[in-house]
């Protein structure tokens, strides 16, 4: 009975393995970074057109695959507000209003995002310029005196 039921785990485990390493795409800073390298000159454009906005929601679901679960959440509140932004209608006042509302709500998670490719991609998501990498601090060592 038991040789039985590590034999049935055994399967379900290698099948989820296998259904893992098959499918998605990798889900790091580095796979992040690549990706963003090739989105970036269009991210730094504010859209102004249903069809820039079209794109622009393309490029961030081409991040969000990528996104590491650390920023996942957060990145996916942005791709949500773009898809938003698709739909609404700028002759109704209240879309409009509704979308506001949403832009204010996803501040936190827009800061977080700009924060984290800040510090590991090394790029101003904003304006997509690089820059420097973080600084480290340094870790000072306290010497020991013995008293007389």
């Amino acid at each position: 009975m038991c040789t039985k039921r590590a034999a049935v785990l055994t399967s379900v485990l290698f099948s989820a393995l296998a259904l893992v390493s098959c499918g998605g795409s990798e889900r790091t800073g580095s796979a992040f970074c690549a990706q963003l390298g090739k989105e970036i000159p269009a991210i730094a454009q504010q859209p102004t057109t249903v069809d820039q906005i079209s794109a622009m929601v393309d490029r961030y679901e081409r991040l969000l695959e990528k996104a590491p679960l650390s920023i996942e959440k957060d990145f996916a509140v942005l791709t949500d507000l773009l898809r938003a932004a698709e739909d609404v209608d700028p002759n109704k006042p209240d879309e409009v209003q509704t979308l506001a509302d949403a832009t204010y709500a996803a501040n936190q998670s827009a800061l977080a995002v700009r924060d984290w490719i800040k510090s590991t991609c090394a790029v101003d998501i904003s304006t997509g310029l690089n820059i420097d990498p973080p600084r480290l601090p340094t870790t000072t060592v306290v010497g020991t005196t013995v008293a007389p």
